[in-house]
């Protein structure tokens, strides 16, 4: 499709500052029928989202379904961004100062969806969703759209620490409370609160994807035609009956990942003296505690005995 032909369908569609459920349809079906997002599209995409920020819930979703589209499916490996695509994406996103909320959900769907993303883009998006809360007309506040998309953020699989929550994560959780004062009573945000920290104070590692490299060198073992099943049993067998038995004698890579998760898990569900530490310095630090605060702090009762002493004071104080 011609430029000119692409901005000529588009131009009459959110000319009231809105996309309808009807106009995503056309979109899908007229401008980006043929399943495939090119440069041109991406650009129409992004100024059609500059003058109708607002729409029905289709429109945000189709326009960070299309956007991840391309920067994911662009080129080889699929799934991988790379610091190059998140500058160029970055550089879109800033061109008026800050993310809107459409281009703040493409940024949360490109973590969701990634494979792996550059290890600066996650808090490039913390800030982005935290201006987003902090910017708002009547000051500082939460709705359930915003925490639907801090919740994503944070257990994304292509994220900072996959779908654990790192210290900066945490902090954003801390920083956003703060802001939004003492008095708002939001039982959902709460929840998300404390489930992030909690997370962030217990929750072991999870699962780290491959490097682009290796992702590369997967794929092409993949289509190698020559490397097989059979090929790998038949140089087995070939060692006779021993190395048969010495191959289902060994444990296997599997079962040692596991037990070292296992490891890690347990180490990692006691919070320690460093995890206190801060916690302690974080929590109420303006000298009273809100109901999200006290709340996690419930939580942390729970734990009596595998608390540090720094901890085990705070939880006393708070009672």
């Amino acid at each position: 499709m011609s430029d000119q032909s692409l901005k000529t369908r588009i131009t009459a569609v959110g000319a009231d500052g809105y996309v309808t459920a009807d106009e995503v349809l056309f979109l899908r079906r007229s401008v980006f029928a043929d399943g495939i997002v090119s440069a041109d599209e991406l650009d129409a995409l992004f100024d059609l989202g500059d003058r109708a920020r607002d729409g029905d819930a289709e429109w945000a979703q189709f326009f960070a379904e299309a956007a991840a589209d391309f920067y994911l499916r662009e080129e080889d490996p699929q799934g991988y961004l790379t610091s190059q695509e998140f500058q160029s994406l970055k550089a879109r996103i800033t061109r008026n100062g800050y993310a809107n909320q459409l281009e703040v959900g493409l940024l949360v769907k490109l973590m969701e969806t990634a494979t792996q993303t550059p290890t600066e883009m996650a808090a490039f998006t913390g800030e982005q969703i935290k201006k987003t809360v902090l910017n708002k007309a009547d000051g500082p506040a939460i709705d359930k759209t915003d925490i639907m998309l801090i919740r994503r953020y944070l257990f994304a699989a292509g994220g900072d620490a996959n779908v654990a929550v790192t210290r900066r994560e945490a902090e954003l959780l801390f920083d956003i409370n703060d802001a939004i004062g003492k008095g708002e009573d939001n039982p959902a945000w709460t929840e998300l609160f404390v489930q992030g920290v909690v997370n962030h104070l217990m929750a072991h590692l999870g699962y780290t994807a491959p490097s682009r490299e290796e992702a590369f060198r997967r794929d092409a073992w993949m289509r190698d035609h020559s490397s097989n099943v059979g090929g790998f049993f038949k140089r087995m067998v070939s060692g006779g009956f021993g190395a048969v038995k010495d191959a289902y004698g060994q444990k296997s890579a599997y079962a040692e990942h596991n037990d070292q998760r296992d490891a890690d898990a347990a180490t990692a569900a006691k919070v320690t003296e460093t995890e206190a530490s801060w916690l302690a310095g974080r929590i109420g630090r303006d000298g009273a505690f809100d109901a999200s605060e006290r709340m996690l702090i419930e939580r942390m009762r729970k734990l009596e005995k595998d608390l540090p002493e720094g901890l085990r004071a705070l939880v006393e104080r708070a009672a």
